[in-house]
């Protein structure tokens, strides 16, 4: 004989999707029994529903050991199927896992989070509701269904309250307090969203969405060295979940460029002047005069170094890119890079690749190959800042600040790439106690 599971909860969940006010009156409490059998029809029958005070009490039996065995079997199959991104092979065999387990809540989560990455987000909703009803302290299908109502209806308001609803049970749960940070800064409370999105990043470091809306922040605000330091905590720090975060990392690489590359025109006139002097003292290290030409590489190289000495001439020669917009191509002009730190540990690199080759025996070494384009890797940035050296003469890569491709342009990311559960960037994740 079958056990009886019993769940409990409040009338007012019954109305919570809806905006209706709970009765309160003998006469519509007596309407809450057909209205729970027909919204808790897909569990297994018969079942017996009961009002006692300001809760419902659902009773019904329990399916059998067999079915939740093969249920537990074909769940496993159903998330390895997901997980390589065939959504409608899982959607198949999950709605078979129901059929021999209407009660398995994990399964129907998983079933809507399916359907949100096939782009269904009627069935992706009417799943997540019933498994709220199920389960009303699910913050996870909070946070999910909350960014459907922002994203898909452009209900903001319901997509808050839901927002708001997932932080009562998971105060430090980091996608719901991006997502309403976003939500925030939409509104134009720059200050809270700020502080969400830090609340966000300390209750997981790991969380690039967090980084990158708080960053998006700054530069809004015109700050962008705040802004600057936010993406480099974010390359730092952050570890992208799976392809579906690449749209983060990208836009994230693509706003530190357009970052680095507004800084550097600003300090244009304190850039020069740095430059300049670190010539001259690498004239005098030296002992050889300096020239610098623009040059049509066909590779992406930024610039070569070609030492005197080796080279049979009176004086070293810089080649950069001609290429390269302003400030970058007019270097031979007026040179000009990286902010202060960035300048300074650039021309430290000169330094010390002038004086390694002053050292060097004459008759080796060749060009140095450096400045390639930003590209993001292994938590790091790689690019502006970290440069290879010449394999076979050693060399350090001259800093020159990278300019983006123009196929890179940077463009204002889209709201969905800002919010913490984009609809085709959710992760699969158990249920709290799960």
């Amino acid at each position: 004989m079958s056990q009886i599971r019993t769940m409990r909860f409040k009338i007012a969940a019954l109305f919570e999707f809806q905006g209706k006010t709970p009765p309160t009156n003998a006469t519509d409490l007596a309407s809450i029994t057909p209205l729970v059998l027909k919204r808790f029809g897909f569990l297994p029958q018969p079942v017996l529903v009961t009002v006692e005070g300001d809760e419902v009490v659902i009773q019904y039996p329990e399916e059998s050991s067999a079915a939740q065995a093969e249920a537990a079997r074909l769940a496993e199959r159903a998330g390895k199927r997901a997980a390589e991104g065939h959504y409608e092979k899982a959607i198949g065999i999950l709605k078979r896992v129901l059929e021999l387990q209407p009660s398995l809540h994990k399964a129907r989560r998983d079933l809507a989070m399916a359907y949100v990455e096939t782009g269904d987000i009627d069935n992706a909703m009417n799943h997540l509701i019933e498994v709220l009803r199920l389960d009303p302290g699910d913050a996870w299908s909070w946070v999910v269904l909350a960014n459907l109502y922002i994203r898909e209806k452009s209900d903001k308001e319901t997509g808050e309250k839901f927002l708001r609803k997932a932080l009562e049970i998971a105060p430090n749960d980091a996608w719901a307090l991006n997502s309403l940070a976003s939500v925030t800064f939409e509104r134009g409370k720059t200050d809270e969203a700020i502080s969400l999105f830090e609340h966000a990043i300390q209750s997981n470091p790991e969380f690039a969405n967090a980084y990158y809306g708080e960053a998006i922040v700054y530069q809004d605000l015109q700050q962008p060295d705040k802004s600057i330091a936010t993406l480099e905590r974010l390359f730092a720090h952050a570890k992208m979940q799976d392809a579906r975060s690449k749209p983060v990392y990208d836009g994230a690489r693509q706003l530190f460029g357009k970052l680095q590359v507004d800084l550097a025109q600003r300090n244009e006139s304190e850039t020069f002047k740095l430059v300049q002097n670190y010539k001259a003292e690498m004239e005098k290290l030296s002992g050889y005069p300096i020239r610098i030409q623009e040059e049509k590489f066909e590779s992406k190289i930024g610039a070569t170094i070609q030492m005197a000495w080796k080279h049979n001439r009176d004086f070293h020669l810089v080649k950069i890119r001609a290429d390269y917009p302003p400030p970058i191509s007019q270097s031979s002009r007026k040179p000009r890079t990286h902010p202060p730190q960035a300048r300074i540990r650039g021309a430290q690199g000169w330094q010390k690749s002038f004086l390694r080759h002053h050292r060097q025996d004459a008759g080796h070494g060749h060009p140095v190959v450096c400045g390639r384009y930003p590209q993001v890797g292994k938590g790091r940035l790689f690019g502006a800042e970290n440069h290879r050296a010449d394999a076979d003469a050693g060399q350090r890569a001259l800093r020159i600040p990278v300019q983006l491709p123009a196929r890179h342009a940077y463009r204002a990311p889209p709201a969905r790439h800002i919010q913490a559960a984009p609809a085709r960037a959710i992760p699969f994740r158990p249920a709290h106690g799960e």
